[in-house]
């Protein structure tokens, strides 16, 4: 089967490619696991959640737009949610120069099941808030690190911390709904690339 990102066939990998924590998906950078395909003359693998990704989809964060699924080497700039670079399948609205990783995304927009879920969607809003501010207020200022005094040298401290952290729980939280997805779906059906446009509320 074809994927968008890869020029090759792909192949549902082996169980023990599949669980090898040493090996990463192109499109979200995140250990193997569960369903995967591969490449294996190009060290090429996707999770089946990535592969199945919609080529086209709008997310109320950016509702005037259809945004574009975008891969490396064409992804450029940062994450509109979290400030990270975009380095994996990037959803891209080439008016706005608007940029969201697909599992940010994913986390972002996703209807929560319960309350737990809703909990942690609202923590993570609130979380990719204060990040995106503290950058804003530390690219304001970057020009002027040498000139910083010493408590400003912790506040700044505290900001990497903080953004570290952040990226921790990002990565946890996805993880844990990619596998919820994954023992999910029923792996009999039919698989294949979708060209059409989703809209999530």
């Amino acid at each position: 089967m074809k994927h968008c990102s890869h020029p090759h066939d792909l192949f549902v990998a082996s169980h023990m490619v599949s669980n090898n924590q040493n090996l990463s998906c192109f499109g979200c950078k995140l250990p193997l696991f569960g369903t995967c395909y591969a490449c294996s003359g190009c060290n090429f693998y996707l999770h089946k959640f990535c592969f199945e990704l919609p080529q086209s989809a709008q997310f109320d964060s950016h509702p005037k737009h259809t945004l574009g699924l975008i891969y490396p080497p064409y992804c450029q700039g940062h994450c509109d949610a979290c400030g990270e670079s975009c380095n994996g399948f990037t959803y891209n609205c080439t008016f706005c120069n608007y940029n969201i990783h697909a599992n940010c995304a994913t986390l972002l927009h996703s209807q929560p099941q319960n309350e737990r879920d809703q909990y942690v969607a609202a923590f993570f809003r609130h979380k990719m808030s204060e990040v995106k501010s503290m950058r804003g207020q530390l690219g304001s200022t970057s020009g002027k690190t040498s000139q910083k005094n010493e408590g400003e040298e912790e506040a700044y401290v505290r900001k990497m911390e903080m953004e570290a952290e952040l990226q921790r729980r990002r990565h946890n939280l996805f993880m844990q709904q990619m596998k919820r997805a994954s023992d999910s779906i029923d792996f009999m059906g039919q698989i294949g690339t979708s060209n059409y446009t989703y809209r999530y509320y």
